[in-house]
């Protein structure tokens, strides 16, 4: 007799290929981290999850290029031209030509959209250590760790 598993909240963990299956785990826990999101963020301040993103990466880096975003949010050219057209409009950023090369832009953050970001800082944060409590700070940690892993395609040494 084979015995059931069950989850850490004590409720039967998922039966068969779907207990060992990454993606089914990470569908379930985006489930979690999007409603927060949703409560923190995405009602409050009218942001979807890539405008998030979008802001936050040019607060913590001045300007970048557009390839530079399209790699770091895994998102076409086609759709980041669209996130950028539709921030523009909203006056949260703003696109210069490069001025190391002129057939380049660089995208910034607007006066706007670092108003916008210095309050969503905070709420962010919070946001976080909600989900940080669920885990504990180890495990939150080792989480980021190995999404990272898993999103950038690294392998372990060993090659296992």
């Amino acid at each position: 007799m084979v015995a059931k598993s069950t989850s850490s909240a004590g409720r039967p963990a998922a039966p068969g290929v779907l207990d060992g299956t990454v993606g089914f785990h990470l569908a379930r826990a985006s489930v979690v981290a999007y409603a927060a999101f949703e409560e923190h963020i995405g009602a409050a301040y009218g942001l979807r999850k890539v405008d998030f993103s979008l802001l936050m990466l040019l607060d913590a880096h001045g300007s970048l290029p557009p390839k530079q975003l399209v790699r770091w949010l895994s998102l076409s050219a086609p759709k980041l031209s669209m996130v950028l057209e539709r921030m523009e409009a909203q006056g949260w950023i703003h696109r210069s030509p490069d001025a190391h090369d002129r057939r380049s832009v660089q995208v910034a953050l607007s006066a706007e959209g670092l108003r916008l970001v210095r309050g969503l800082t905070p709420v962010a944060r919070r946001m976080e250590q909600g989900l940080k409590k669920r885990l504990g700070a180890a495990d939150h940690a080792t989480l980021i760790q190995l999404l990272r892993k898993l999103a950038d395609g690294t392998r372990p040494a060993d090659g296992a």
